[in-house]
């Protein structure tokens, strides 16, 4: 077995996902787990408290990182190690969200990596498990776990997952292993990002702008990328802008126009966009794009705007 990657794992020292604690990375070459590292780090500064619950999981203090580099140089260590390889991480929606609002607040670039989720591999291999956890996961292949919210030990938990589901598939590399499972490895460079997902044929294709849309709605000719959660299904929001002439995105770029934020993301001061998702804009716009950053409701609002005048039209609900 050739496989090759690096897996991570962050604790976090409060409900911010950015206030990263700890960093663990397990590197495998050749199909075996080749080395292990737990760093511990100071949070961004703007997120450096600690949560009782958080404790409560990892057991790691403000006293305990009081002395440890600052996130920042922790996170450009880890890279190092990582290098060129692809990542895995259990449940990497958690760990590479981390990553990127860590940078957020610290005002970074985004790393550049290629990254699978050994947890939707897993539920894509034919488990059958009442939940995806990384220590049932562990417990179901038959594989030793170490201390869960260890940050070394769940990465390397991670791996022996990904090493064990590669043995099941016969894959000889991740592209392998992720094609096999039907699964589209994510991506993040230093201003997008596209999650690991589930890939099956039929998956909802993002429409065409519609031309003969009225050209004086504030939406036509534009490119519309959404983020988050929201209220509407991702294919039916795509399909309500491109109807009104507007080209939906899968992520935003320096050619995007708007930018949709969901998970109830408001925005009701200046502070909302230095950090979290609203960030990607603000880093974007400071490098020559010109994105402007829509709530839900905002998005709602735009479409019963069918004129460049006149009163106002309640959108329906």
């Amino acid at each position: 077995m050739s496989l090759t990657f690096a897996a991570i794992d962050v604790e976090t020292a409060n409900s911010e996902r950015g206030s990263i604690c700890s960093f663990g990375v397990a590197v495998v070459r050749d199909g075996r787990v080749a080395e292990k590292h737990h760093f511990l780090t100071r949070p961004p500064r703007e997120l450096d408290w600690f949560d009782g619950f958080n404790v409560m999981l990892h057991g790691i203090r403000h006293e305990d990182v009081a002395d440890q580099p600052r996130f920042q140089q922790r996170l450009a260590q880890v890279l190092d190690i990582v290098g060129n390889l692809p990542v895995v991480a259990h449940n990497a929606a958690f760990d590479i969200g981390a990553i990127r609002m860590g940078c957020d607040a610290d005002d970074l670039d985004w790393p550049t990596l290629t990254y699978a989720c050994s947890l939707i591999m897993s539920r894509r291999a034919g488990l059958a498990l009442l939940s995806y956890r990384l220590p049932v996961v562990c417990e179901a292949l038959g594989l030793p776990s170490g201390q869960h919210h260890r940050a070394d030990d769940d990465a390397e938990a991670a791996a022996r997952v990904v090493l064990a589901l590669a043995e099941r598939q016969q894959a000889e590399n991740l592209e392998d292993l992720a094609r096999s499972l039907m699964v589209r490895l994510g991506k993040i460079t230093h201003t997008e990002w596209t999650g690991c997902i589930r890939a099956y044929a039929g998956a909802a294709q993002r429409p065409t702008a519609n031309l003969d849309a009225d050209p004086d709605h504030p939406l036509f000719g534009k490119s519309i990328a959404f983020t988050g959660g929201i209220s509407i299904v991702r294919a039916d929001a795509w399909a309500l802008v491109a109807d009104l002439g507007a080209t939906p995105l899968k992520a935003p770029n320096k050619h995007t126009d708007f930018l949709v934020i969901g998970d109830g993301f408001a925005g009701t001061s200046a502070a909302d966009f230095r950090a979290g998702k609203a960030a990607a804009a603000v880093r974007i716009n400071a490098k020559g794009g010109h994105i402007e950053v829509l709530t839900e409701g905002d998005l709602l609002d735009l479409p019963a705007e069918t004129t460049t005048s006149g009163s106002r039209v309640q959108a329906p609900v």
